[in-house]
């Protein structure tokens, strides 16, 4: 793909537009649900196998696990659970359904969530749209297309959760104290799930969210998501690979937690400021998939990517297969980082690849 490089002030709305929408529907046909409306966008960055690694984490910028209980502040909140399903040996689905969203208590922003699962959830995609009808249903067929959850925030609902690749057990995203994002009234709950059972026996999938709003009085920084994504991926058989994507931003962004999307052929997972002093210093440094611990990872303070350009995030995989690896599902690999940043009107999204990387604005409020 060729989108522009010239700054977004001096290219014509109308070809920036056309790359960004070009760039937005190949990464939503296989990414972690985030979404934007596509106003402006600006490529900068390389994609090399052969990157040299970045220099040490700096000890300020360390992540942490989220915190295990729910935030600050709770005065309420919601869940869903997901109806029973069996999948037999070696089996994929990817059910999703629509869940009435019920708040107890007056405030509409989530401070935190969790997902209790056993085996056999690859990942899921929750998020919020404008109500469509009654109680908990299939989704419509329209509903399950490359272009949901984009469709969803566009239309002004929120990211709700993003768990790591075949989690089991509890995981939770608690963001620190003050900091929530917004859900809206008048809205129900997409979840589109993917389900893919490795083992040689039939497994019961039933996952379990649950969510907890915080005080409006306590409230310091209201979040919105992001996720970052490269799609040139070509591993060759029995072959080490690695490849690097760097996005300059133009407005200052601050993450507060990420969560790296790989497969089980991933062994790390890099982000680094791109740009300014601090250039190469890396601020994540992740084995990309664990199932057991999780790969969401939370920073105090958050990172400011202001102090450079913007980020480079690096993917590296084993290819242990007699066969070459690319972008997709089922042995193939992905390489995403979703996460939530502030402000939610500087939560960039972008679209790594060949010599481009198109960073693509989130809705307006």
């Amino acid at each position: 793909m060729s989108c522009p490089t010239e700054n977004a002030l001096g290219v014509r709305a109308s070809a920036l537009e056309r790359c960004a929408s070009l760039a937005l529907m190949r990464w939503l046909s296989r990414a972690i649900a985030t979404a934007a409306l596509l106003l402006f966008a600006v490529a900068c960055s390389s994609s090399d196998a052969t990157a040299p690694p970045f220099v040490e984490v700096p000890a300020f910028s360390a992540p942490q696990k989220p915190r295990q209980s729910p935030p600050e502040h709770a005065v309420g909140g919601f869940s869903i659970k997901l109806p029973q399903m069996t999948l037999a040996p070696g089996d994929e689905q990817s059910p999703c359904f629509l869940f009435p969203l019920e708040v107890t208590g007056d405030s509409r922003l989530v401070g935190g969530g969790k997902i209790t699962v056993g085996a056999g959830m690859h990942h899921g995609n929750i998020t919020t749209r404008p109500k469509t009808g009654d109680g908990i249903r299939p989704c419509a067929k329209d509903d399950t297309g490359l272009a949901g959850e984009a469709i969803d925030v566009t239309n002004g609902g929120a990211v709700l959760f993003g768990s790591s690749t075949q989690i089991v057990g509890t995981e939770w995203q608690s963001f620190p104290e003050g900091m929530a994002y917004r859900v809206r009234d008048g809205f129900e709950i997409v979840a589109r799930m993917h389900y893919l059972n490795v083992t040689d026996q039939p497994l019961v999938i039933e996952p379990e969210y649950v969510w907890f709003t915080i005080d409006p009085a306590s409230l310091t920084h209201e979040l919105g998501p992001f996720a970052w994504t490269n799609d040139d991926i070509h591993i060759p058989p029995k072959s080490a690979s690695r490849i690097t994507a760097s996005c300059a931003f133009p407005k200052p962004m601050h993450i507060v937690n990420a969560m790296p999307h790989m497969h089980k052929l991933g062994t790390r997972f890099e982000v680094a400021f791109y740009g300014g002093a601090l250039d190469g210093e890396r601020f994540l440094d992740s084995p990309g998939y664990d199932p057991e611990r999780g790969v969401i990872e939370q920073f105090g303070p958050a990172i400011d990517l202001s102090q450079g350009k913007g980020a480079s995030f690096s993917c590296s995989w084993n290819n242990t297969l007699d066969k070459e690896i690319v972008e997709g599902i089922g042995d193939n690999e992905m390489c995403i980082l979703f996460g939530y940043a502030y402000p939610p009107e500087n939560a960039f999204s972008a679209l790594g690849g060949g010599s481009s990387c198109v960073y693509v604005a989130p809705p307006a409020p």
